[in-house]
Order: structure tokens, then sequence, then C-alpha cells
């Protein structure tokens, strides 16, 4: 989907980030596509039909090369969100090696069986149970609330 797109975080997984952009602000500004740059921890798109697997190798993630390139992608970038372990894994080590000042937000990965399997409870500590209307969009209330919270102020 990414690549038919033509873009990072495309489907539905650039639909969870459009949800959680949607309900964060930054300087009192809706955060929207438009406001940030988007990029991956690999640069090559994976498809589990077409590469046999879904996700670069640790090893491939943190190769020079690829630290390299994502650094370069985020040469304007202070404030960083890692969505999911990967982009972490990157983002720590573009932080060490050329920007000790980027400033590194945590978040889970946006991909729907990620986020069904990882938030069971809504904002208020209600079980999310399986199949009622709206559990997506308040799983996406808690990521949102999360990268508040891991933000340090930065994000109301």
């Amino acid at each position: 989907m990414k690549k038919k797109k033509g873009l990072p975080c495309a489907g539905k997984t650039g639909k969870a980030l459009d949800f959680i952009l949607k309900h964060l602000h930054f300087q009192g500004f809706r955060l929207k596509r438009s406001l940030i740059g988007i990029t991956n921890a690999w640069d090559k798109i994976e498809y589990k039909r077409k590469t046999e697997r879904s996700e670069a190798s640790n090893e491939e993630i943190v190769d020079s090369n690829n630290i390299a390139r994502l650094n370069r992608d985020l040469l304007t970038t202070k404030y960083a969100i890692a969505f999911g372990q990967k982009a972490l894994l990157a983002l720590e080590l573009v932080k060490k090696t050329y920007r000790p000042d980027l400033i590194i937000i945590k978040s889970i990965h946006l991909s729907p069986r990620n986020i069904n399997f990882m938030i069971k409870t809504d904002i208020d500590g209600n079980e999310l149970k399986k199949g009622e209307k709206g559990n997506t969009e308040k799983r996406l209330a808690v990521i949102t609330t999360e990268i508040k919270n891991n933000s340090g102020n930065l994000f109301s």
C-alpha cells in the first residue's frame, strides 16, 4: 500500500497516523502531514508476498549507510516520533552518531494488527471488547495520549 500511494505510512497505518496527528497540537497548531516530515527506518518497502518478509532486519536497520540516509532525511528535524521498535532503534543510532540534540518520542507501531494486539483498554481503563464499533479510535486515543505523555509536554 505504501508503494502504491507513493508516500510513507499509507493505507490503514496511514489512516491511524492521520487520526493521531489530528489530535496532537504543537505550539498551538494541530499537526498534519503537510507540516511534518515522514520517513521510514528502512527505505525499502517490504511486502510479504514479494519479498517474503514484512520488515527489515535489525542488521539492515543499523547499517551505517541506512543510518546516514535516515540522518539526511532528518537534517531539519528537531523532534522525531519513533513508531515502533525498528524506528526507535534507528533514531537512537542517528542521535548517537550524528544528532545528540534530536528529541525522540517513543510510540508503538501503528499497524492495525499491532494496535489491536497492544491496546486492550480505552483511556479510562475500560476493556475493549472484540468487534465493538469505535474500538480503533479508542485505541488510537490511547496512543495519542501516550505520545503526549512521552513528549515531556511538547505536544498537547
